[in-house]
């Protein structure tokens, strides 16, 4: 049977509701992610990015990371997850421009620790020179 998540009140912990698409999930992207990364689309937000690509060949990969603890001394899986990935074009001997975000998040997740996970991945990507473009937000139940 298919539930839709009801709203709960608004909390500092990552709710189911968070990734079911409504108003929490609005305020989420808006609130954490677009207030890290920006909006380099020109203020638009899909599911998807439409992209100016340089004349020539285009490398792209997809990479996925799952580290415990999230946080470490000298990064998160926020840098971990840019950097891995920067590195993993730069070895195919490309210029990395854009990467996309996948977060997969648990119920229960502080939101103070996303909120951190993301500033690191917005200074990683300057560092880096590139802009993180789009992504997608589930969230699964606790334990999950």
């Amino acid at each position: 049977m298919f539930e839709c998540p009801v709203p709960e009140p608004v909390s500092d912990r990552i709710q189911m509701a968070h990734g079911g698409g409504g108003r929490l999930m609005n305020e989420l992207i808006r609130s954490v992610f677009l207030s890290a990364f920006g909006c380099p689309s020109g203020g638009v937000q899909n599911d998807a990015a439409v992209l100016e690509i340089p004349p020539g060949r285009l490398a792209m990969t997809t990479d996925s990371f799952v580290v415990q603890p999230l946080e470490f001394p000298g990064g998160s899986i926020g840098s971990l997850a840019v950097h891995g990935t920067v590195n993993d074009l730069a070895m195919s001997g490309a210029e990395p421009l854009y990467l996309t975000a996948g977060f997969i998040l648990e119920e229960g997740l502080p939101l103070e620790v996303l909120v951190r996970v993301a500033r690191d991945m917005a200074a990683a990507a300057r560092a880096a020179g590139i802009h993180i473009v789009t992504g997608d937000t589930k969230v699964v139940e606790r334990g999950k």
